[in-house]
């Protein structure tokens, strides 16, 4: 648990989590590393009250997740836990991510010129999933979640732009793939998200963010291509068999 006499620096190399409740108040961790999270709360006129509850919800967020069975789920509600859960996680992680991979390859990409390209790689990831994302929630999930509610449905909508779920299914199974192959990148160029020693604080930062984001870009990709799309296949069968 941090505590308000420990220096930003040694905060977020004991809790990684930590670094995205700076961010969220504008507490620089390079600039500010060796201050303690007292003094760095009084320069920026912050309640350090408020920002240690912060760290610890942040904390007991990241240990007290718990499992859950996605298979009890209606296609309907397991489309609300994924936006929820994983869309959320690609909408505020990176951003985030990519903000502190631009600054870390200004100031360290002459020590460590791989950094530019985790930089670019970021953003490209960024990019896809940003689009990947709206594509799902605008088209592909509305007709799922409506094949879900209504059984008697047999063709699809006149709204949509495909004559099977199968053709949209397709693409977003491709679009992970691509997703999935920018993470390998990362992973290669920065030795599966371990800061060398010389790393500073947002450098360390960033490549934990980046480990959290590769485990929920694996179970946000595990929940869509083997749970969520064979099943809506297999109703879209159904239901036209059923006509």
């Amino acid at each position: 648990m941090p505590t308000s006499t420990q220096s930003i620096r040694e905060i977020v190399t004991r809790h990684p989590s930590s670094a995205k409740v700076f961010h969220r108040f504008d507490i620089d961790m390079c600039a500010q590393a060796d201050l303690s999270l007292e003094g760095a709360c009084r320069k920026l006129q912050l309640s350090v009250d408020q920002v240690l509850e912060k760290l610890a919800d942040s904390e007991a967020q990241e240990g007290g997740s718990t499992a859950f069975d996605p298979e009890t789920l209606s296609l309907a509600r397991l489309i609300q836990h994924i936006v929820r859960i994983h869309h959320h996680c690609v909408r505020q992680e990176l951003p985030r991510l990519a903000e502190m991979a631009s600054k870390v390859a200004v100031q360290r990409g002459d020590r460590a010129p791989e950094l530019v390209k985790v930089a670019e790689l970021i953003e490209k990831l960024r990019g896809e999933m940003y689009a990947h994302i709206e594509k799902e929630e605008q088209l592909l999930f509305p007709f799922i979640s409506q094949m879900d509610r209504e059984s008697i449905v047999a063709h699809p909508h006149a709204q949509v732009c495909f004559r099977s779920v199968t053709h949209p299914i397709s693409i977003m199974e491709q679009e992970h793939e691509s997703a999935e192959h920018i993470v390998m990148e990362l992973i290669g160029l920065t030795n599966h998200f371990e800061p060398p020693a010389w790393a500073c604080v947002t450098h360390i930062a960033l490549f934990a963010g980046l480990r959290e984001y590769e485990a929920d870009l694996r179970q946000h990709v595990h929940l869509e291509n083997d749970v969520l799309f064979p099943r809506a296949i297999q109703l879209e069968a159904e239901l036209k068999a059923r006509s």
